[in-house]
């Protein structure tokens, strides 16, 4: 519900639908499965009913053994999984589309072969679809030499931030953490291509490139040694309906806005129940499977865990969806 609720990829969806569903050849994928999932939801004409994902479960198992078992599931997993998937689609038709208008068109000969060749081991453009323009950022990931002073950046592309939590912090805290340096030493001394040999060095992660809706997942499950296993941590992470990134390179105020959480319910990682809780029309909403029900937005704090270790609440902010408030992210 969190994605239909996110209503720049549901338009861009069911765009996409509303101008693919006559092809004759079209086989079914997740992309249309999701879609016509969507479609169906968005012409309802009913006030109220409900509407089994059948056919998208059953392209989703057939696609990936992970959700074929009676098993609890991973709902980030999922959301990795399914985004990376509908993204493979779209690069995939894009570039049949790409081939087709090559194809039919001859291309322009010149003295040695063809116009504009691809040279040899230079990389492409790559193909930024509605996926991207509505989830991608950039990260960039900065080491300082302590020798030399100089600075290596490296970017990289994210759908989605998975934070490490701590017990009564809250996101900003989280994000902090996240973008904190770190020094290299000892063991772990970075190798310099200026002094030509390993140095000591200062590290950090900074968002370079705010993404227009921003997923944060809350790293709530934890391999615990001494236990061998996964703990779910059930730890207060105070989740804020309007959120400032103060920690971006070319923004220094990127402003979001909550409008989705996904609450993992249980008190362990291998079983439990998944809700949301989605904000639609300036009301906030609660879906548990077939019921929904009208909260009020205070209620939205009852997700952010326990101050204590034991505790009989067991409903957790484990996905939040943000929103961009500023013109700057739109695409």
């Amino acid at each position: 519900m969190a994605l239909y609720f996110c209503v720049p990829f549901r338009e861009q969806l069911l765009e996409y639908y509303a101008s693919h569903k006559n092809g004759a050849d079209a086989e079914d994928n997740l992309l249309t499965c999701l879609a016509d999932l969507f479609t169906l939801i968005n012409s309802q004409k009913k006030k109220t009913g409900v509407i089994a994902p059948k056919r998208f479960v059953q392209r989703l198992k057939k696609q990936n053994e992970l959700f074929r078992s009676y098993m609890h599931q991973d709902a980030h997993e999922f959301l990795n999984f399914l985004l990376n998937e509908l993204v493979d689609i779209l690069e995939k038709e894009a570039q049949a589309a790409k081939n087709e208008a090559e194809a039919s068109s001859p291309s322009e000969k010149i003295a040695n072969g063809t116009k504009n060749p691809q040279a040899n081991g230079v990389e492409k453009e790559p193909l930024v679809t509605w996926v991207h323009k509505n989830f991608q950022g950039t990260l960039t990931n900065e080491t300082r030499c302590l020798r030399c002073e100089t600075v290596t950046a490296r970017d990289e592309a994210f759908l989605d931030l998975s934070l490490d939590i701590e017990q009564n912090s809250s996101i900003t805290s989280c994000l902090k953490n996240f973008s904190s340096t770190e020094t290299l030493n000892a063991e772990d001394k970075f190798f310099c291509d200026k002094c030509c040999s390993l140095q000591e060095a200062q590290k950090r992660m900074k968002i370079k490139k705010p993404p227009h809706i921003l997923v944060i997942h809350l790293k709530r499950f934890k391999y615990i040694e001494q236990l061998g296993r996964y703990k779910k941590l059930s730890y207060r992470v105070v989740f804020p309906v309007e959120l400032k990134l103060s920690n971006t390179v070319e923004d220094a105020d990127s402003e979001y806005s909550l409008f989705a959480v996904v609450v993992h319910v249980g008190s362990g990682p291998n079983h439990g129940h998944y809700v949301s809780l989605v904000k639609s029309h300036n009301h906030w909403l609660f879906f548990d499977d077939e019921n929904v029900e009208m909260i009020d937005e205070s209620a939205v704090q009852t997700f952010f865990g326990s101050a204590q270790e034991y505790s009989s609440n067991t409903d957790h902010g484990y996905i939040l969806f943000y929103e961009s408030l500023g013109a700057n992210n739109k695409s």
